[in-house]
């Protein structure tokens, strides 16, 4: 069951995929369908077979944008664990621009280029050509694994 298992003595700072401040946010006019799972806080990319209406967590090339934390979602199964997973055919809000957290997979410093895995649109500070591409993301902060960073596009041009 999904009952309560630590309790912290503080909030936390953010949840991957939430906004970073309140600066401003380029988004798409309509929200699209996720085309199978889509993970909050990562990248996402046209799905190649319904590319106006659905996105998909795998690609090629640099991704469409980023998938922001929107409370959409509905877990109607309290026997369920909390989930940052969209499900396929759920609503999906991709931002062009902004300023996010994300977790820090390894040692980030400020500055270091944010990579997407092409398989999973993940989030990683690692290049691993042909595994991941650039999103043209940077870390605005830093961090050890684990922690949340924030990531930013705002100061270069959108693809």
């Amino acid at each position: 069951m999904a009952f309560q298992k630590t309790v912290g003595l503080y909030n936390v700072a953010a949840t991957q995929g939430d906004r970073a401040n309140q600066n401003p946010f380029v988004y798409f006019p309509t929200n699209f369908l996720a085309g199978g799972t889509v993970k909050v806080g990562g990248f996402v990319w046209r799905d190649a077979t319904n590319g106006e209406r659905e996105v998909v967590a795998s690609g090629s090339g640099r991704p469409l944008g980023f998938v922001e934390r929107t409370i959409n979602h509905n877990n109607m199964n309290i026997a369920l664990e909390g989930t940052l997973d969209i499900p396929e055919g759920g609503n999906v809000t991709v931002a062009r621009r902004g300023d996010f957290f994300v977790k820090a997979d390894a040692s980030v410093a400020v500055g270091a280029t944010v990579y997407a895995k092409v398989a999973s649109g993940e989030v990683t500070f690692t290049a691993d050509s042909p595994n991941t591409v650039d999103t043209g993301y940077i870390a605005v902060t830093s961090g050890a694994v684990g922690d949340m960073v924030i990531i930013s596009n705002m100061a270069q041009t959108v693809a």
